[in-house]
């Protein structure tokens, strides 16, 4: 059965996205490291593209990445690695903000 991508909502530390119109995850992605413990550095990717304005705060900070919804459901540490913005000419702003999860 399809699931919709509908009433999506992504949190970063508390703090609401707003205008969600873009979100994909990625979980894995590099191969386990370490003796006794199972941990990697490249444990996935998160990508939250919104219209609503973005505050470039976030870059570089840990914290709790928490996304409800449409089938998209995760709850994971992460990074903020990047905030960008990209505007179309008599269009709107789209904001584009990259995680990167920590395990």
């Amino acid at each position: 059965m399809a699931s919709y991508s509908t009433s999506i909502t992504v949190t970063f530390n508390g703090a609401a996205a707003t205008e969600v119109v873009g979100l994909s995850w990625t979980w894995g992605g590099g191969l386990p490291k370490g003796r006794s413990v199972v941990w990697t550095d490249d444990a996935g990717s998160v990508s939250v593209e919104t219209i609503g304005v973005v505050s470039t705060a976030p870059y570089g900070t840990l914290g709790t990445l928490t996304i409800t919804g449409g089938g998209m459901n995760l709850t994971c540490s992460a990074c903020c690695t990047s905030v960008s913005a990209a505007a179309e000419l008599n269009g709107v702003t789209r904001y584009t903000v990259e995680f990167k999860i920590i395990q």
